[in-house]
């Protein structure tokens, strides 16, 4: 029972911080559950994390497919799927940025705590973007 809680706190602070950046793809989803699970896998099993990320991937509507990416804005309640190709590419790196340079904001903000792995991900992904 407590083993249980343990696993519906760690999805449950997946999916807060998916909402909580109100930007994202497949692509960043992928890079922040890997985050989450090595952050985690000292004292939680990684195949049950994986399947529990695989379930709320499929619940987000994200395509298993690299080749499509799934775009989310907080201010819009619609999805709208995005096939990346050569016109799509240059823009959903401009939105990932843009995703990263608000979650960098928000988490100076309104943070006063040592960065999280996931954070500290993030912001590198936000470095090799530039």
């Amino acid at each position: 029972r407590e083993e249980e809680l343990l696993y519906l706190t760690f999805i449950e602070d997946v999916t807060n911080e998916i909402l909580r950046l109100g930007l994202f793809s497949n692509r960043v989803l992928d890079q922040l559950f890997e985050c989450y699970i090595e952050e985690n896998k000292n004292r939680l099993d990684e195949g049950k994390m994986r399947q529990m990320l695989d379930v709320l991937k499929s619940d987000l509507g994200c395509s298993q497919d690299s080749d499509t990416e799934l775009i989310h804005e907080g201010r819009d309640s619609d999805t709208e799927l995005i096939h990346e190709g050569q016109d799509t590419s240059e823009s959903l790196d401009l939105q990932e940025s843009d995703m990263i340079e608000e979650l960098e904001f928000t988490s100076k903000g309104h943070r006063l705590r040592k960065a999280t792995k996931s954070e500290e991900f993030l912001e590198s992904i936000s470095s090799s973007l530039q």
